[in-house]
C-alpha cells in the first residue's frame, strides 16, 4: 500500500511540475493567475492551454493558476476591478436598476441598458488588465522566493516550515 501512495505522490509532483526550476514553476503559475485576472471571460483555459505550450510551461500549473477568479472570488473581484477601472478611465457607471424577471429576456430591457452596461465592460476591462498585470507580477516574484526558500529549507533537512 505504501508503494502504491509513492508511485501517486511521485506522478503527482511530475504532474503539477514539483521538479521544475524555480524560475519555470513560477512563471507557470503567475501565468496562470494573469490570465484568470484577464478580462477575457470564458478564455481563460484556451488561452492558459496555448500559452503553456507557446512557452513551454507546465500546462497543469498554468491551468490551476487560472482558478483564482472564480464564483467565489468573482463576487469581490469584479467591483474591485470596476472600482479601480473607473478611476483610470474615468468613466461614470450610471446607477443600474434590475430589470424584472420576465423582462429580462426582452432585447428592449437590453437595449436600454446598453449605456450602463457598455461603460461597466469598459471599466471592468481596464481595471482586470491592470488588476492581471499585477498579480502576476507579484505572483512571479513572491512565488519564486517562496520556493528557493522552500527548496534551500529541505535541501539543508531543516523542516520548511
Amino acid at each position: 500500500m505504501k508503494a502504491i501512495f509513492e508511485r501517486l505522490r511521485t506522478r503527482f509532483d511530475q504532474v503539477v511540475g514539483v521538479h521544475e526550476r524555480p524560475e519555470r514553476l513560477a512563471a507557470a503559475w503567475a501565468l496562470g493567475l494573469t490570465i484568470g485576472f484577464s478580462p477575457l471571460m470564458g478564455l481563460h483555459t484556451v488561452l492558459a492551454l496555448l500559452l503553456a505550450l507557446i512557452l513551454r510551461l507546465n500546462k497543469v500549473d498554468v491551468f490551476l493558476g487560472t482558478l483564482v477568479i472564480n464564483p467565489w472570488t468573482l463576487p469581490v473581484y469584479f467591483p474591485v476591478a470596476v472600482f479601480l477601472g473607473k478611476r483610470i478611465t474615468g468613466v461614470r457607471v450610471p446607477r443600474f436598476v434590475l430589470p424584472r424577471p420576465e423582462e429580462v429576456l426582452h432585447a428592449a430591457v437590453w437595449r436600454q441598458h446598453a449605456p450602463w452596461l457598455r461603460s461597466v465592460l469598459l471599466a471592468w476591462g481596464a481595471g482586470a488588465t491592470v488588476l492581471a498585470l499585477i498579480a502576476g507580477a507579484v505572483t512571479f516574484v513572491v512565488l519564486l522566493q517562496m520556493i528557493r526558500l522552500h527548496r534551500r529549507r529541505r535541501h539543508r533537512g531543516t523542516p520548511a516550515s
